[in-house]
């Protein structure tokens, strides 16, 4: 009688690990799609501020100097993220340039690492920042 009711206890404890298994999937997804959301949003953060600060390295007041300036910051942040390990043709950079300050705005998707389709709904579609810099 012992050995029966060992025999029991193993597969009660292999269903109770088989309903418990999908709930810990979900969590670990979750850890590796947030980690991600987070890395690329240190990027997009960080290329906006390397976009402005070149940007506004540009003289105001020359000729053509809101177009230079737009042009730089632009090109600065998309290598800025293909640098880091992202499709900088996947971005969307926004400079904008006025006589007093630059202005980057970057958009990147960041979509699911794990294509786990519970969460593509919890994670934000796309990492943002925005970054302005007096010109020199």
């Amino acid at each position: 009688m012992g050995g029966q009711g060992r025999k029991k206890e193993r597969g009660a404890a292999a269903v109770e690990f088989a309903l418990i298994l999908p709930l810990l999937m979900v969590i670990l997804f979750g850890t590796i799609d947030w980690g991600w959301y987070f890395f690329v949003q240190q990027i997009v953060n960080n290329a906006a501020r390397e976009g402005a600060r070149v940007g506004s390295l540009t003289v105001p007041g020359t000729s053509g100097a809101a177009a230079t300036a737009s042009a730089q910051a632009e090109a600065q942040a998309t290598t800025y993220l293909t640098a880091a390990g992202l499709d900088g043709g996947k971005a969307t950079v926004t400079p904008v340039v006025t006589p007093t300050f630059v202005q980057v705005t970057v958009s990147y998707p960041t979509g699911s690492l794990t294509g786990l389709d519970v969460l593509k709904s919890l994670l934000p579609a796309n990492a943002w920042a925005q970054s302005q810099m007096a010109n020199n």
